[in-house]
């Protein structure tokens, strides 16, 4: 069995992109994990956890803060954001002193609006 992707349009890659802004706005941010693991263990269901950039754009593309390995929607979102930061990764973004919830939410929020002024022009 194969899987057909379709590519998903800039607007679908800034709407997801805000959508994880929310999700870290409601959840909060953790580093070094897609999600907070020990917030889990203690009753907090994985969707409703402290999440990363990347857990928060999972949560808003299918609910879970896991890969599903079958999100190209995610994949895009993730290109758009490694354009809009000098580190190699996005985790290494995330994980870096002085990038907290406010500043992951930006930049989700910051690409949405980058990646609808490039569809606009």
């Amino acid at each position: 069995m194969s899987i057909t992707f379709t590519e998903p349009t800039a607007a679908e890659v800034a709407d997801l992109c805000d959508k994880a802004a929310d999700v870290i706005d409601k959840n909060g941010h953790c580093k070094r994990d897609l999600y907070d693991h020990k917030q889990a263990a203690g009753g907090t269901r994985p969707q409703d956890c402290r999440v990363d950039v990347i857990g928060a754009l999972n949560i808003a593309a299918h609910g879970q803060p896991i890969y599903t390995g079958k999100s190209l929607l995610v994949w895009r979102a993730e290109d758009a954001l490694l354009a809009r930061i000098p580190d190699a990764a996005i985790v290494s973004w995330n994980d870096a002193r002085g990038h907290g919830k406010r500043e992951a939410a930006k930049l989700l929020r910051d690409t949405a609006a980058g990646l609808r002024k490039a569809a606009e022009s």
